[in-house]
């Protein structure tokens, strides 16, 4: 997480705690809703996710839930006087169980950990020449350049654990939260398949050199602004 995006979230984080200061009368005397449901929207994609209340001071929230992002927009890159087509292949469909803690008896901070699951642990990408393209000086035409499919996979068992302001089940009807978390990926895998001027290369040899170069890119950073709205509110 780089420091801009840290900056983003406490700056909102100080956003919010002003306001929900105002209204803190009334939120000691008025209980949670048990049950609540939820839209997220973030660096995640867009979701959806449940909540039910687990002790009486509401204070410990269990929840689960299901985030969705897609990209396979083609761009093109610059490679000596020709251009690569490059065909990426994302989907990130991630299920979640978390449970979040608030410290603070009248406070919305909370801390929060849990466990997912991705059916689509993968970043694919195709590669396809248009002309007389360059690698590393070397110019090799576009029939010889050929095509080049590229996989980096992680796991599919996900590890998370972030902070955040406000409830998963709100005092009022609405409520409103950000969360900033990170999921941990593990060690990515490179697969490499490919024709023309690579199948003269000694490029597998150097897939395990690309894993290892790849190695701190096991985490994934997550913020995301949720709003929620309870259900099963006794009258």
């Amino acid at each position: 997480m780089n420091k801009q995006f840290t900056f983003l979230f406490f700056t909102l984080l100080g956003f919010i705690s002003v306001r929900v200061a105002a209204q803190s009368d009334l939120k000691r005397s008025t209980p949670s809703a048990p049950y609540s449901v939820g839209l997220q929207l973030g660096t995640t994609g867009a979701g959806i996710q449940l909540a039910r209340v687990l002790t009486p001071d509401s204070r410990l929230v269990g929840r689960v839930g299901v985030s969705y992002f897609a990209y396979n927009q083609p761009f093109q890159v610059k490679a000596g006087e020709g251009k690569l087509h490059i065909t990426p292949d994302l989907v990130m469909g991630i299920a979640l169980a978390s449970v979040k803690w608030h410290p603070f008896k009248t406070n919305p901070f909370f801390l929060t950990g849990g466990a997912g699951y991705t059916w689509r642990p993968d970043l694919k990408a195709n590669l396809i020449a248009e002309g007389d393209v360059k690698f590393g000086g070397l110019q090799i035409s576009e029939e010889n350049v050929g095509v080049i499919h590229a996989n980096v996979r992680w796991r599919n068992v996900l590890g998370y654990a972030g902070l955040g302001y406000g409830r998963s089940t709100p005092v009022r009807r609405l409520g409103f939260a950000v969360e900033l978390g990170c999921y941990y990926l593990g060690s990515p895998t490179v697969d490499l398949h490919y024709t023309g001027f690579l199948e003269t290369t000694t490029i597998d040899e150097q897939i395990p050199v690309i894993q290892n170069n790849l190695r701190n890119y096991r985490f994934l950073p997550s913020l995301q602004f949720l709003v929620t709205y309870g259900l099963f509110r006794g009258k």
